[in-house]
């Protein structure tokens, strides 16, 4: 049985940040693609993706090891303090699943995962790699189960010898902190802006203390 991590859920700022396509954690570091675009869509190849990028150019071939290293310098969703929780590889024998969060099964064309991890988690990020003609793409995921096909079709990758799919390499479980405190990750934490009344009761505590002082 696999043993769950422990999280956090996401800061308001950090959900309204992700769903305006903000950077939450610094700026990005690498040029991404579009999902969706002229005669090809393969957003919906994670049936739980709540946004999905490639990174350019979209023949990179770039790895995502060392983990999260590399998704990190990139800045995947525009976040740099991932954590690397596992991996499912394909390209292994008998599938072999690293993965704490989820338990998946299938092959590098489909298959299913099942979330294992605890109630409370922060932001979620698939990683699927292949190799040649091929780059990375990221997916950001909810904590329910699933079905997963591979991104790498002919269109928008530019595919050789006649194929119009290739066999995911592996998928990598990348998640994030609520607290964006990256939790050892080695990130750059998000900017946190305080709100109104915290900032007014942290100047009646000041305020309160040099009235202290004085009357010692």
């Amino acid at each position: 049985m696999k043993t769950p991590k422990t999280f956090s859920r996401p800061s308001t700022l950090s959900a309204i940040a992700l769903a305006l396509g903000l950077s939450v954690a610094g700026q990005a570091h690498a040029d991404f693609i579009s999902c969706t675009g002229t005669g090809y869509d393969i957003s919906g190849k994670v049936s739980t993706a709540t946004a999905c990028t490639i990174l350019a150019p979209l023949d990179g071939k770039q790895n995502d090891n060392p983990m999260p290293g590399v998704v990190n310098t990139e800045g995947f969703f525009g976040i740099t303090d991932w954590l690397f929780d596992g991996k499912w590889d394909s390209s292994k024998s008998g599938f072999v699943d690293s993965s704490g969060l989820f338990d998946f099964g299938g092959n590098g064309v489909s298959g299913t995962f099942n979330y294992v991890g605890p109630n409370s988690i922060g932001d979620i990020m698939f990683i699927f790699k292949d190799g040649a003609g091929t780059n990375l793409v990221g997916y950001l995921v909810t904590t329910d189960d699933g079905t997963y096909a591979t991104p790498f079709t002919k269109l928008p990758f530019p595919l050789t010898g006649g194929s119009l799919v290739k066999d995911v390499s592996h998928i990598s479980v990348y998640y994030r902190n609520g607290d964006g405190d990256g939790d050892g990750g080695g990130g750059t934490p998000p900017s946190q802006i305080p709100e109104p009344g915290m900032l007014l009761l942290l100047g009646a505590g000041l305020a309160g203390l040099g009235l202290a002082r004085r009357r010692k």
